[in-house]
């Protein structure tokens, strides 16, 4: 079972005063105090079956069914969501291997104990990423070295030899101040995550080694409606709105039909 987590920050409202009063006509109680340029964390997690991922054209998956979880809160809150969605799917088994895909962020590895028997994997292109920032500095930008010298290193972890690109990288000397701190930021990035970038071992058990499920899913559930220009949130407009989003990307929009059905028939 494959799970990812990605997250951002949400803009909120900075009034203290209510628009609306209740239907009786007196007026609601005031807002929580909002500090000026206030932002409130928001967490997106989805969960997959590998297999159910298909070849839509060489070397590039589509996802045939995945459940998104999203919410206005930190990182604890978000995986217990996840933990909960695996266990309404009955995911939860003993055997149940959970396979986590992250960037690099400490909020992702920190929480990934709380499931038992778990693979954890460093998102392939963010790797390439960082590559790809000191190559810059070191070759030029555009440059056909930087290419080459980042495709051999591309080659080299996908076929798991993460120790010998670290021992590579470590035998070179770069000639500038900004080149050599990239270089010590890129093989102390790689050797924290050596253990979660066995690509060839997670590729031959089917496991997808990119990020790009949960990114894609953070996008449509928060960056395409939550934080177009000048987008500022209520704390309640924010999680009514979000619950939406979710019924409607996960297809489930017809249990709010039934929702309130049931309202009106109460």
């Amino acid at each position: 079972m494959l799970t990812g987590f990605d997250g951002c920050a949400l803009g909120m409202q900075v009034r203290t005063k209510r628009r609306r009063t209740r239907a009786d006509g007196q007026p609601l109680p005031p807002l929580p105090p909002v500090e000026e340029g206030h932002f409130r964390e928001v967490k997106t997690g989805v969960v997959l079956l590998p297999n159910e991922r298909v070849e839509t054209s060489p070397g590039r998956r589509s996802v045939v069914r995945k459940f998104l979880v999203s919410c206005l809160g930190n990182a604890d809150a978000v995986f217990n969501l996840v933990w909960a969605q695996l266990s309404e799917l009955g995911w939860t088994g003993s055997n149940t291997v959970v396979v986590i895909v992250g960037d690099g962020a400490e909020w992702i590895w920190n929480r990934a104990s709380m499931f038992r028997n778990r693979c954890e994997i460093l998102d392939f292109w963010h790797a390439i990423e960082h590559a790809w920032g000191f190559a810059r500095l070191c070759y030029g930008e555009g440059s056909a070295k930087a290419d080459q010298w980042v495709h051999r290193i591309a080659q080299d972890l996908r076929a798991g030899k993460v120790e010998q690109v670290i021992s590579r990288l470590r035998r070179l000397r770069p000639g500038t101040p900004e080149a050599r701190e990239s270089l010590e930021a890129l093989i102390r990035y790689y050797t924290d995550n050596a253990c979660r970038m066995r690509y060839d071992q997670y590729l031959r058990l089917g496991y997808g080694i990119g990020s790009g499920a949960v990114e894609s899913a953070h996008k449509q559930i928060i960056h395409a409606r939550f934080r177009q220009a000048g987008m500022r949130w209520s704390e309640a407009g924010a999680r009514r709105l979000l619950a939406l989003r979710l019924l409607l990307l996960n297809d489930n929009w017809a249990l709010l039909d039934q929702l309130r059905m049931i309202s009106l028939a109460a």
